[in-house]
């Protein structure tokens, strides 16, 4: 387990996985050892890839997968933040900035970056018939990219694994159908049959597990299709 005095190696402007760290460090303790295939889905200055790095990647086959533009989301942009400096998080070296920290991880061999957009880099590792054990969901933080990245990477968890989704309490847009919670619950809704969920302090914990909920056909042909108004409460 990586201690304070391990993670000073790194240097990180944002130190915002630092504040969840306990809870990873609680909940990832049977993972330890363990052979493994982790994919992390927006990964900035490399704060949890190498964390992961140093604590999960012990196996000698286990392997890891981090996608990201490395050029910063919405809410990174200058025109998002116009009461902020300009290049409040140096955008322009963030790329040099992560791969300098996960250099200083022992199992960097393990881990294979790909700098796309997580729409593009999904469909290339379904396309690769990829398999995944944990799945970290940390990119965009707009609900549609959000949703976009939970049902991509659910086609991909194996059962019995784990998909945590970041930012399930963050509120950066004032309009609710922005932020990541609107689109993790919309996920988890349509995933019920397969999901055990755990809420910590900011994030949301899913487990993939057996279906419980088995389809039942309607018998009613009647009642196949949504009634006009039911529906359009429904949509609102």
């Amino acid at each position: 387990m990586a201690t304070d005095h391990d993670r000073a190696r790194f240097t990180f402007q944002q130190d915002w996985f630092e504040l969840i760290r306990p809870e990873w460090d609680q909940r990832t303790a049977h993972l330890r050892n363990r052979e493994l295939r982790i994919l992390e889905i927006g990964c900035f200055e490399g704060c949890a890839t190498t964390w992961i790095l140093d604590n999960l990647m012990s196996h000698p086959h286990s392997v890891m997968i981090a996608i990201d533009t490395f050029e910063g989301g919405m809410e990174h942009q200058p025109s998002s933040c116009p009461d902020q400096p300009a290049d409040r998080y140096q955008l322009s070296t963030l790329k040099h900035r992560f791969d300098s920290n996960v250099a200083k991880c022992t199992e960097v061999a393990k881990l294979c970056v790909m700098q796309a957009r997580s729409d593009d880099a999904l469909i290339t590792l379904r396309q690769q018939r990829r398999r995944f054990d944990f799945i970290y969901v940390d990119a965009s933080h707009v609900a549609i990219d959000v949703l976009h990245d939970a049902v991509m990477s659910w086609q991909m968890l194996d059962e019995g694994g784990t998909l945590v989704f970041d930012d399930y309490s963050w509120r950066g847009f004032i309009e609710d159908c922005y932020n990541p919670r609107v689109a993790i619950r919309a996920f988890v809704k349509c995933a019920k049959p397969e999901v055990e969920c755990t809420e910590t302090e900011s994030q949301l914990w899913v487990k993939r597990v057996p279906n419980c909920i088995p389809a039942t056909p309607n018998p009613d042909p009647a009642l196949y299709y949504w009634d006009k108004g039911l529906a359009k409460n429904f949509v609102e």
